[in-house]
């Protein structure tokens, strides 16, 4: 008969005094309760196996496992089950166990005797093998991914991520099977474009027929969910690199689209409303016109500051590429002047999601509403979306409109991309939505 149990390296602090930690932890063992934080070492330390066998004899091993001690039951040797993903947590110990179980019997049916150096090899063999049983986690990898990654992704990139580790638990939801690196093959992806076709769009009316996610949005949770697991290769998660080299997607996404963008004409249309009676609703027509009037990302818009303002030039340093960033105040630029000037250069703030829930009100107060029609694809199907112009307004369009009037303008697009600071030019052109009128007029010119 063998056993196998897990314990934590160290899981208290050194601090408190072993006398007055013995009779704590027995206590707290006595009633059955978790222990408190105050005592608990609040780093990862090393969790270990410990093999029983042959009339109690034990064999301490070490994995390659770290653990939060705050997150483990002591008295049931596995994650607290409040713990989020605790569940694939647990079930991959309960795999470690049996393995070790499986090869322990499959031994003894070789020989009757096993001495401790075979035991030490069965673990190291099936602990720190080449395919570390311990490492095949998603939830810890998704959870350590999401812990790092916070110092150094915008909050909206890494809500990108999040989104897309959201889909692959209702993936695994509808399919009642549990994913972990060793499922991301080629099979796998196919499934998941499938799935994401026929999965609900969030932003549907009741009123719209269902359809599924755009190809381009597919496409980009594609690409998110190979960066993920490229990271989780480089962090010893996994070894299965052709989860991330090897995988040919079926959907692509679409090289331009048609983008809906406000015309200049829009712009001061949309500036010159008065909506003083409705102080919420100008700040946003302020802001929204000061990005129409920039270019700039609404997460640096944000965080302006008179500081980074000399009066001729908006000098800063942008949040999502970390480069520096220098928007001279003239031109067209200089119609932000008078926005910065009403707020004594102090922008109003708000979130993202209010702010675009507030621009199709302060749009259709505008009669901002031509008809627009845009098309896109949901796998094969072709999907024709018609709405007032209004509908279309987010944060992002102000950028999407001041790239436009440039290119309207004749600015050379390595000066466009030069105060947008879009890494590549094909990237920007993406941005390009001319109006109707900028095509007549070109071609008055022929």
């Amino acid at each position: 008969m063998a056993f196998v149990n897990f314990y934590l390296d160290k899981p208290f602090l050194e601090s408190v005094p072993k006398e007055e930690l013995k009779e704590m932890t027995a206590e707290y063992k006595r009633l059955k309760k978790h222990y408190p934080k105050s005592i608990l070492n609040p780093k990862q330390t090393t969790l270990y196996v410990f093999f029983t066998y042959e009339r109690a004899q034990r064999v301490k091993a070490r994995t390659t496992i770290k653990v939060l001690p705050e997150q483990w039951d002591f008295h049931k040797g596995k994650y607290k089950t409040t713990l989020k993903g605790s569940l694939e947590l647990n079930n991959e110990l309960d795999t470690i166990a049996n393995n070790l179980l499986k090869q322990y019997v499959k031994l003894k049916d070789e020989r009757d005797f096993l001495d401790v150096a075979e035991i030490r090899s069965l673990l190291d063999s099936q602990l720190n093998g080449n395919v570390p049983v311990k490492r095949d986690s998603l939830a810890r990898a998704k959870a350590e991914f999401e812990t790092t990654k916070q110092q150094v992704l915008t909050t909206g990139t890494l809500k990108e991520y999040k989104t897309v580790f959201k889909s692959l638990d209702d993936l695994q939801a509808k399919e009642g099977r549990q994913l972990n690196f060793s499922s991301f093959n080629q099979a796998f992806f196919d499934r998941y474009e499938k799935f994401l076709v026929s999965k609900e769009h969030p932003f549907l009316s009741e009123e719209e027929p269902k359809r599924g996610l755009f190809n381009d949005t597919i496409a980009k949770y594609c690409a998110t969910l190979k960066s993920f697991l490229q990271w989780s290769y480089e962090n010893g998660y996994h070894q299965n690199a052709a989860a991330f080299t090897n995988i040919k997607t079926q959907i692509k996404r679409k090289s331009k689209n048609e983008i809906v963008a406000l015309t200049e004409q829009e712009v001061f249309q949309l500036m010159a409303k008065d909506l003083s009676s409705q102080p919420r609703l100008e700040r946003v027509r302020d802001l929204f016109c000061f990005g129409c009037f920039t270019g700039q990302r609404f997460s640096d818009i944000m965080r302006f500051s008179q500081d980074d303002f000399d009066g001729t030039k908006w000098d800063f340093l942008s949040i999502k590429v970390k480069k520096r960033v220098i928007v001279p105040f003239t031109g067209f630029i200089r119609n932000a002047l008078p926005i910065l000037e009403k707020y004594n250069y102090a922008l109003p703030v708000i979130s993202n999601q209010k702010f675009n829930e507030y621009l199709k009100d302060i749009g259709e107060i505008a009669e901002l509403d031509h008809p627009v029609r845009i098309i896109r694809f949901s796998g094969v199907k072709e999907v024709q979306i018609r709405q007032p112009k209004y509908e279309f307004m987010s944060s992002h369009m102000a950028r999407r409109t001041f790239v436009t009037i440039m290119l309207e303008k004749g600015v050379p697009i390595t000066v466009i991309q030069k105060l947008t600071q879009h890494t590549d030019i094909r990237t920007l052109m993406k941005y390009e939505s001319h109006s109707e009128n900028a095509l007549f007029e070109s071609l008055k010119k022929t």
